[in-house]
């Protein structure tokens, strides 16, 4: 078995996982926030929902950057999450399709690809290996934070407040606005 098959294959078992985890949850739970103090900022509002909508966004813009010259910018993403909302139908559909455009990104790889530089949304350049890693830990990282809120937070009835303006703000400089 060769590298990029064995990257295929954690970035499938860790997403596996991480949708197995979000299939278990209801919308009211999904919906609950965690209290932030006021200088506290997680890449998201607090909430499973945003958890999930931020993990789908950075599979989509590594993706989109790292290996299909920005054809989805940052911009398309907030407008995106923006149509979802509070959805949490909307939102596990866009991690769904977001995990397949990921892997689709970067099918094409051949395993001398996998040393050659791409640029990381955060402008940085990192070898193709490490991206790919990169992303599969974050989605292991998020899958436990959603473990952890979703053992300790009571559900909701109301939708969190979803700032994208807020969300805008955080990319707006970042490569690929």
């Amino acid at each position: 078995m060769n590298a990029v098959v064995l990257l295929q294959e954690e970035s499938r078992q860790v997403f596996s996982q991480l949708e197995k985890t979000v299939s278990e949850i209801g919308q009211e739970l999904a919906w609950a926030t965690i209290h932030l103090r006021d200088d506290a900022y997680l890449n998201t509002n607090g909430s499973i929902i945003g958890i999930v909508q931020h993990v789908a966004v950075c599979n989509v813009m590594c993706g989109s950057l790292a290996f299909r010259n920005a054809e989805i910018r940052w911009r398309d993403s907030m407008d995106r999450l923006e149509q979802i909302g509070t959805s949490w139908d909307a939102t596990k559909a866009y991690l769904v399709e977001s995990h397949e455009y990921w892997l689709s990104t970067w099918a094409h790889l051949t395993e001398e690809d996998l040393t050659k530089e791409f640029t990381h949304f955060s402008g940085n350049m990192r070898p193709g290996w490490r991206l790919i890693s990169m992303s599969s830990h974050h989605a292991a990282y998020h899958d436990g934070q959603i473990n952890l809120l979703a053992s300790a937070l009571d559900q909701t009835t109301q939708p969190p407040v979803l700032d994208i303006e807020l969300e805008r703000s955080y990319v707006r400089d970042l490569s690929g606005w």
